[in-house]
């Protein structure tokens, strides 16, 4: 029977430890920095919190998206990629960039459009995979589909869910090939179709 995910993520320990981090630091980076939490949470609800390289970050699937942290005269944001901010246009006068890093006053959030757009790019690299595993996911993070890459291809199960998260299909591919035994399930968990290639 399909189940549905759970997306309970808020109280997880990660989010403690992200409390503990945020807490520590002193205003107004605190306070800015919780905004910024705040807005990321806002777009992607379904996100894991947690510290990646002892600096809080949101993660999909384990992967993270953005991190962030306060430092003596500026705040960060890091996109957890060299490949992201080249791709972003409209960053604010004050912020200064490397490759993979984007510093911003103390004192000023980033914009939720801003903070929308770094994560728009990055959800899509996580989801660019020719090789292993392969995530895709709905805009507000909840996992669309998982499964494996090979050359390119999609090979091996697959799994794609709802926006409320239940299962929505399953099957098999081989080499970009539907093969094997597909099954396509109601929300409420139920074999709604069953097909074979």
């Amino acid at each position: 029977m399909a189940t549905k995910k759970s997306t309970a993520k808020n109280l997880s320990d990660g989010s403690a430890q992200v409390d503990a981090h945020l807490a520590k630091l002193p205003e107004p980076q605190r306070s800015t920095l919780q905004a910024l939490r705040s807005t990321l949470l806002a777009i992607l609800p379904h996100a894991e919190e947690k510290l990646s390289y002892s600096m809080p970050c949101v993660a999909l699937q384990g992967k993270a998206v953005a991190g962030y942290d306060g430092f003596k005269d500026h705040c960060s944001y890091f996109p957890h990629s060299g490949n992201v901010l080249p791709k972003i246009e409209g960053l604010p006068a004050d912020a200064m960039t490397t490759t993979g890093t984007l510093q911003f006053p103390v004192d000023e959030p980033l914009s939720a459009s801003l903070v929308r757009k770094l994560v728009k790019v990055r959800m899509a690299e996580i989801s660019d995979v020719s090789k292993g595993k392969r995530y895709d996911f709905y805009a507000d993070g909840r996992l669309k589909a998982e499964g494996s890459m090979r050359d390119g291809q999609l090979h091996g199960a697959w799994r794609w869910y709802r926006k409320d998260g239940s299962l929505m299909r399953t099957g098999k591919f081989v080499d970009g090939a539907k093969t094997g035994t597909w099954q396509t399930f109601t929300d409420d968990g139920s074999v709604a179709k069953t097909t074979t290639y």
